[in-house]
């Protein structure tokens, strides 16, 4: 099964890199200021259900989202260089395992993670406001199949969130997508599915939580069958 999985960034107390929209609604760069050296650790929950012996598996691990670099893309447009490093423990060294990257434009912030590009955040932010934010993709690919045609929607605009760990006071959500197919607990012999992907921004900080599920539950006659998928919930825990 083949995951993306997208994240946003990051964060700055600096007051004069707030931009607020002239009809008075704030703008995404206001929840996702870029600055070289800024960072976000997570504290990170990754499940896999494993339909074979019919466990679902958690691993705790932290991640680190720094901004690194920057550079101009193939039009010329300024990016940001994401390194993303990972550990087991807060004791343990950090290690670099993926890299992504963010080019911010005036009506649209495009993130590129394993040569994939996602429309992160839009502007201007207003309740309710929905965009495509998976079509820059190559949805024709059947390893991205599940991908295609997600709508993202702002939700709880500059509502406080907590995540878990710390309460932000004036957050947005994104909620990418929400589809249900079944339940195996109720219709065990129907084929069912579940896929959740939000994300949820907190102003001059970032992306402070991230959800995403998706597993399928594809039943044989006469067999005992099992969910068979992944997902991952990300907490902020610490940010400059």
């Amino acid at each position: 099964m083949a995951i993306v999985l997208g994240a946003g960034l990051l964060s700055s107390c600096k007051k004069d890199r707030v931009i607020v929209n002239t009809n008075g609604g704030d703008l995404y760069q206001s929840f996702l200021p870029l600055e070289i050296g800024k960072y976000i650790i997570y504290d990170v929950d990754s499940s896999i259900w494993d339909d074979a012996k019919c466990i679902k598996y958690t691993y705790k691990s932290q991640h680190e989202y720094l901004v690194a670099d920057t550079f101009r893309d193939g039009q010329m447009r300024l990016s940001y260089v994401i390194n993303i490093r990972s550990r087991m423990t807060d004791k343990a060294n950090w290690v670099v395992n993926d890299v992504i990257y963010y080019t911010p434009a005036a009506e649209k912030l495009e993130m590129v993670q394993k040569n994939i590009r996602f429309m992160k955040l839009v502007n201007p932010i207003s309740e309710g406001k929905v965009w495509a934010g998976n079509s820059l993709m190559p949805v024709e690919d059947q390893d991205y199949a599940y991908l295609k045609g997600w709508s993202y929607t702002y939700t709880n605009v500059l509502k406080p969130f907590n995540n878990g760990a710390i309460n932000f006071e004036k957050t947005l959500t994104v909620s990418e997508t929400n589809q249900v197919l079944n339940n195996p607990e109720t219709k065990p012999e129907d084929y069912a599915y579940l896929l959740q992907s939000k994300s949820v921004y907190a102003f001059r900080v970032g992306m402070i939580y991230r959800e995403y599920i998706y597993w399928i539950y594809d039943p044989v006659p006469m067999v005992k069958s099992c969910r068979k998928g992944v997902g991952v919930t990300m907490r902020a825990i610490e940010y400059n």
